[in-house]
């Protein structure tokens, strides 16, 4: 009975905040179904970490010839976002943007004593995905929010010739700054959205196949209809 209880009363409390979250004011700042949003971005550096090359000896044993360190550099992005109110503040989003990085890997230890080099190769990087934003009830023009996502990462080496595909998640946050907010027109708001996210790449150009994170910070021009 105890358990029964306990279990009807996270049913009424997860009912009330639904209802609170559906009956958020719809002529409060901002207010629209469509938000269309287009900026640019940067996103931080990806470190590959180190590895050795290596020959075996005629004991089975390696022997380094070199080592090695890689790297994806830190870039621009250009992209742009659709998104559609579900209910109350929450926005279910499409989104994809669009970068040219640079691959950098660096030599070092040569068995010889070479100087180390650095080796570079220009990525044309593609990221195509969606996600849900949900914008804390509010009453001014200053709408912070909490969002995450992910989806499909393509990467494209130097002259096309070699693609590498995989995954990105992303979660953080900002707030949307309204230029002007008309509940009762057709552009209901226009203003700026400016994000702090965590990106999680998995796959793609990184050689150890494995997930790596980078900071984002973007700003985009934002409609409401």
């Amino acid at each position: 009975m105890r358990r029964s209880s306990t279990a009807a009363a996270g049913f009424t409390l997860v009912a009330a905040l639904a209802a609170v979250e559906a009956s958020a004011q719809p002529s409060a700042p901002g207010s629209g179904r469509i938000e269309v949003s287009a900026g640019a971005a940067w996103i931080g550096t990806q470190s590959y970490g180190a590895a050795d090359a290596s020959e075996t000896t005629p004991t089975n044993t390696a022997f380094r010839l070199f080592s090695t360190a890689s790297e994806l550099g830190s870039a621009p992005l250009f992209g742009a976002r659709v998104g559609v109110r579900v209910a109350g503040t929450l926005v279910v989003e499409g989104d994809a943007s669009y970068g040219r990085p640079e691959l950098r890997v660096t030599t070092s230890s040569d068995v010889e004593s070479a100087t180390g080099v650095t080796a570079t190769e220009p990525i044309q990087q593609y990221m195509i995905g969606g996600g849900a934003t949900w914008y804390f009830p509010t009453a001014n023009r200053i709408l912070p929010f909490v969002t995450g996502g992910g989806g499909y990462l393509r990467q494209l080496h130097d002259r096309k010739l070699l693609v590498d595909t995989g995954r990105y998640y992303q979660f953080g946050g900002g707030v949307v700054y309204l230029f002007t907010s008309r509940p009762d027109h057709g552009l209901k708001a226009t203003g700026v959205r400016l994000d702090a996210r965590a990106v999680v790449f998995k796959n793609g150009v990184a050689f150890d196949g494995g997930s790596h994170v980078a900071p984002s910070i973007a700003g985009s021009f934002l409609v409401r209809f």
